[in-house]
């Protein structure tokens, strides 16, 4: 066959995909179309989608309280007479173990400690610039009283506000006195 028939018979079965490309690329660069005004009429018109709240507008939740006074992050709790060291220190595990995991664990110094934890929420989304962890520690060789300790993190740029979460505080304090705290007449 000769080299024009050839070209020929390209031309004629690549028309139909030549054409098909420039409608598309007409059709995609705003011409062709009835009305093709500048309101878009004939053509569906897309608003975005409302943009989210930044997760960096805010403050720390209200139950965090800056400070750095010991008295303030920590509940010192008198524990029941006559338990064992063994049934105390189970008691205290349960308690953590039942809402963290425990990073720090040491039976004979009566000390246990999770890992940092965003516990806050924003929009459902964790805000990572708020961390809180509980400690638990036994007091004296003796173990008659419990300190439970609550402290608390909000960053504000690149320092880190220490402080405690009293809603925290409250909440295992109360859960560590009911487990192996002494009983009040």
């Amino acid at each position: 066959m000769p080299r024009s028939a050839t070209f020929v018979v390209w031309t004629r079965r690549l028309a139909p995909v030549a054409a098909a490309c420039v409608a598309l690329v007409v059709t995609a660069c705003g011409g062709g179309g009835a009305g093709g005004g500048a309101t878009g009429a004939g053509r569906p018109v897309t608003t975005p989608a409302p943009t989210p709240a930044p997760l960096t507008t805010g403050g720390p939740p209200p139950s965090f309280s800056r400070t750095t006074a010991d008295l303030k992050v920590s509940r010192l709790i008198d524990v029941r007479e006559g338990v064992s060291k063994t049934t105390l220190w189970r008691g205290a595990n349960e308690v953590l173990s039942s809402k963290y995991s425990i990073d720090v664990s040491d039976q004979k110094a009566g000390f246990l400690l999770p890992p940092w934890q965003a516990s806050f929420s924003r929009a459902g989304m964790p805000d990572l610039r708020y961390r809180t962890r509980v400690i638990i520690r036994f007091v004296g060789e003796d173990w008659k009283q419990v300190l439970v300790r609550a402290e608390a993190n909000w960053q504000r740029d690149d320092e880190w506000d220490v402080g405690v979460d009293n809603a925290l505080l409250d909440e295992v304090s109360n859960e560590v006195k009911t487990k192996i705290g002494k009983k009040t007449p």
